[in-house]
């Protein structure tokens, strides 16, 4: 079945993607960004390599975008402190990510994926000669994946996750996946549930074992880091209750929008912090816009006087990536974005927080945001009225608050330590790679 998805997948489904791709990119900047970025990887892979010292072990780590990355993040510190001789190479397929991982010292290349032409990825493979390719929850390419396993390259598959509504588990998306994932030389689950999904799919070709998942780990340690490292004043929002909408769409703003305007008017100790998913120009415009309609004072988080400004104004509109996770220390309560359209996003970074999680009704993607529901730790809402009741009661009842917020960061501090677990494993399968022991690591037989 591997042959039959192998022809189908090279002949007509690749082909489709690059021709829509290439269709898209006059009308697309972030498709533009990756067709520009990817002309560059070959030329990164081979100055890198010239300058590796001899027998250096090479792990490639392959993140979608931003999220797969700062989920990957506390994973390539630690392996840097295990085993510093490990050069670690990221490598992204969506601009989101490639243009905001800064890195701090966590890797020692950044690339985009190359094409996943059975051409370029043999260049690449040919040129950057990895020892261990390991994925950060999903976006699994099939011909890289096949080549890997051709050369008897380990691939592994961490922090995986697998939504019980997930197209994977449909009937012919599922022989597909299965001739994919079946090459994988190891899969991490990050629960009970993705096991017995991943399972379903691969039955017991592939060895599994649930390692839990590093997200955890990454929000808490970036809630640390926020409550150091302040992006507004000390003084931001004093004497108020601070409401953080993190990750919006417009499907998400048509149902907390005439909420937020009647809170606004009732409670003058009332201010909010509104975040969209993707800041485009065309999205900050139309929230700011709507602010001005109904005379709220705002700033954008670009505004050169937000320093000076920020305790006049009601509003704070962020027209910048890669901020979100540090703003929900400002929070009272949050919102996160998503669930009226693809999908909730990451409920774990405002519950490090400490603070009450509210999201809307599609959170079949995320047992994260089931379990903050159960705790009664998180709100689902499914219309205006039902986000205007919830934060106002949030707003006036400071006990129901913060013990809702304290059951929120109990549950992401219970459900830490998948970092150690999964670095052990990359130690382990570069062990078997390479026949050398890495620090940390006991020796085979």
């Amino acid at each position: 079945m591997k042959i039959v998805w192998f022809v189908v997948y090279n002949t007509f489904i690749l082909p489709l993607i690059r021709l829509l791709a290439f269709l898209a990119s006059p009308f697309n900047r972030k498709v533009r960004m990756g067709l520009r970025g990817r002309k560059e990887t070959l030329p990164k892979v081979i100055r890198f390599r010239e300058k590796l010292e001899k027998g250096r072990p090479v792990v490639l780590f392959h993140c979608a975008s931003l999220g797969e990355y700062e989920q990957i993040r506390p994973v390539l510190r630690e392996l840097k402190v295990r085993a510093p001789h490990v050069a670690r190479v990221v490598s992204f397929f969506s601009p989101s990510g490639y243009e905001h991982a800064s890195g701090n010292g966590e890797y020692d290349l950044k690339i985009y994926l190359p094409h996943d032409t059975l051409p370029s990825v043999a260049r690449f493979l040919n040129r950057l000669e990895p020892d261990l390719l390991v994925i950060s929850k999903h976006d699994v390419w099939p011909n890289l994946v096949w080549s890997m396993a051709s050369r008897n390259i380990p691939a592994i598959l961490v922090n995986a996750t697998l939504p019980a509504d997930s197209f994977l588990l449909r009937p012919v998306v599922r022989s597909f996946a299965a001739a994919l994932l079946g090459k994988l030389r190891f899969i991490a689950p990050a629960s009970e549930r993705d096991l017995q999904g991943f399972r379903r799919i691969v039955g017991s070709s592939t060895a599994m074992e649930i390692l839990g998942d590093t997200r955890f780990d990454q929000v808490l340690i970036r809630s640390q880091e926020s409550r150091k490292l302040r992006i507004l004043p000390e003084s931001a929002f004093q004497g108020r209750k601070v409401f953080v909408a993190g990750s919006i769409w417009p499907s998400d703003e048509e149902c907390l929008l005439p909420a937020l305007e009647r809170l606004f008017a009732e409670l003058p100790e009332f201010a909010a912090i509104l975040v969209p998913h993707e800041p485009t120009p065309h999205h900050v415009q139309a929230l700011t816009e709507w602010l001005e309609r109904r005379s709220i004072p705002f700033l954008l988080f670009s505004d050169p006087e937000l320093f000076s400004q920020i305790d006049s104004v009601r509003a704070l509109v962020v027209d910048r990536i890669g901020v979100l996770a540090n703003l929900y220390a400002y929070g009272d309560m949050a919102y996160v974005g998503g669930s009226f359209g693809p999908g909730v996003h990451n409920v774990m970074e405002p519950a490090s927080h400490g603070i009450p999680v509210l999201f809307g009704p599609r959170i079949l993607n995320s047992p994260e945001a089931q379990e903050l529901v159960s705790r009664q730790a998180g709100i689902r809402i499914q219309n205006s009225d039902e986000a205007y009741r919830h934060l106002r009661k949030l707003l006036t009842e400071n006990g129901l608050r913060r013990s809702m917020g304290k059951e929120a960061y109990a549950f992401v501090n219970a459900n830490r330590g998948a970092t150690q677990k999964t670095v052990e494993k990359i130690l382990h399968f570069l062990g078997e790679q390479t026949g050398h022991t890495s620090p940390g690591q006991e020796p085979r037989g």
